[in-house]
């Protein structure tokens, strides 16, 4: 009997602790929804990003191999397209290009004298022919010897053939001065050759030459940027990651300050999570997570120092 009460008396005590432990882990878990449903909605998120030139870096270069003979520029410089950089040492192309000049003078010279030749002739031809066409008429009305008609149509054919030699002349002269002038197109294109000029708009970020340096058509000069378009290259942490889009508008700051110095918009979202890129200087920041790289376009009003590590404030809501 007394088993019985002992048993009967554990199996209440079981009863009551599994009711009691249901109890509390209802409440605990109603506590969680309700702390899970008090957490704030993220407003927006932070990406590191470097600034850099909208189309790259513009490589310098020579178009033939040479010595470096003057250096007009230097590093922080502003240049404009087609301003000339550097000069090579010279052979004899100037030299060529003078003659070729000269030659060309020479023939326009000869084309003008020919020309002028032909206008004084064919003045001397209408004169003739009037003369040959007036022995004519008088020659039908016997007021006039044949040998005199024969004599003046004689004078008349003689300047037509003088005159066809003329324009074969001045055909022929119009002919070399053409060929000459590309003859002088090719030794100032040779003597251009001697050059290094910017091929855009924009600021010299080095220069990697000096005077009397022996350089190759193939070798890197130095480099420039067009600094009036610039973008900013950032990361997003991976947690982050699928809350991105293009088109978000993003606020702009220096890293560690939260002035804002800029704006602008995302223009680019990588489809892809990638390891985290040469943005983070230090071995720990590069470590663990992943990333989703994105290109930021700032507004016409910003003006971003170029190479510079920015943060960027992506506004989500």
């Amino acid at each position: 009997m007394r088993k019985i009460i002992n048993s009967f008396k554990l199996a209440s005590w079981i009863i009551i602790s599994i009711c009691v432990s249901s109890c509390n882990n209802g409440s605990k878990n109603d506590s969680a929804d309700k702390k899970v449903d008090s957490l704030p909605a993220i407003n927006n998120i932070i990406a590191i990003g470097k600034v850099v030139p909208a189309d790259g870096w513009i490589k310098i270069s020579s178009p033939i191999n040479g010595i470096i003979d003057e250096i007009f520029v230097k590093e922080g410089d502003e240049v404009k397209n087609g301003q000339v950089l550097l000069r090579l040492k010279e052979n004899t192309a100037g030299i060529d290009v003078s003659q070729a000049q000269a030659q060309l003078e020479n023939l326009q010279a000869s084309r003008q004298a020919n020309q002028k030749e032909l206008e004084k002739e064919e003045i001397l031809l209408a004169e003739l022919k009037s003369k040959y066409e007036t022995s004519q008429k008088l020659f039908d009305r016997n007021a006039e010897t044949k040998e005199t008609v024969e004599s003046d149509l004689s004078n008349y054919k003689q300047q037509i053939q003088k005159i066809a030699s003329l324009r074969d002349q001045l055909k022929a002269n119009r002919l070399s001065e053409k060929e000459q002038a590309l003859l002088v197109e090719k030794s100032k294109k040779e003597l251009n050759d001697y050059t290094v000029i910017a091929p855009e708009n924009g600021i010299i970020t080095d220069l990697n030459v000096e005077v009397g340096q022996f350089v190759n058509g193939t070798d890197d000069l130095g480099n420039m940027i067009d600094n009036t378009k610039s973008v900013v290259d950032a990361e997003v942490d991976e947690l982050f990651a699928d809350s991105v889009r293009i088109g978000q508008l993003v606020e702009i700051t220096s890293v560690g300050k939260t002035n804002i110095i800029g704006k602008g918009k995302i223009i680019y979202v990588s489809p892809t999570l990638v390891n985290k890129s040469i943005l983070f200087e230090s071995a720990n920041e590069a470590e663990d997570r992943r990333v989703r790289r994105i290109k930021i376009e700032p507004d016409s009003s910003t003006n971003l120092l170029i190479n510079s590590k920015v943060e960027c404030r992506i506004l989500i809501n």
